[in-house]
């Protein structure tokens, strides 16, 4: 509340910006507990994983984190990707023989 207001208005204003001030800080309060709740989700999810991943052994546990607000990929991302994963696999096997033929 501007000081001008504060002295010259009327004094029911000094409420107004009390009950408007409070009602944003509820606001503000009810924020913060959804942005909590969710944290707590979210560690409940990586929790989850990382004991059936210990437990299971078709289950793995995350290679990165999880993308929420993530756009879809095309098909030209997909491809590319598969094509890493293929390139990496492949690179594997050859380090795999290479060891069994050096012993």
């Amino acid at each position: 509340m501007p000081l001008q207001e504060f002295w010259n208005d009327a004094p029911d204003l000094l409420w107004t910006y009390r009950n408007s001030y409070m009602q944003k800080m509820e606001q503000d309060i009810e924020l913060e507990k959804q942005m909590i709740n969710y944290k707590a989700w979210l560690e409940g999810l990586y929790n989850n994983r990382a004991v059936v991943s210990a437990l299971s052994k078709d289950i793995q546990y995350f290679d990165k984190p999880i993308e929420f607000n993530s756009k879809p990929k095309t098909l030209e991302e997909k491809r590319q990707e598969l094509m890493h994963k293929i390139k990496e696999q492949k690179l594997r096997g050859q380090m795999l023989l290479k060891q069994r033929s050096e012993k």
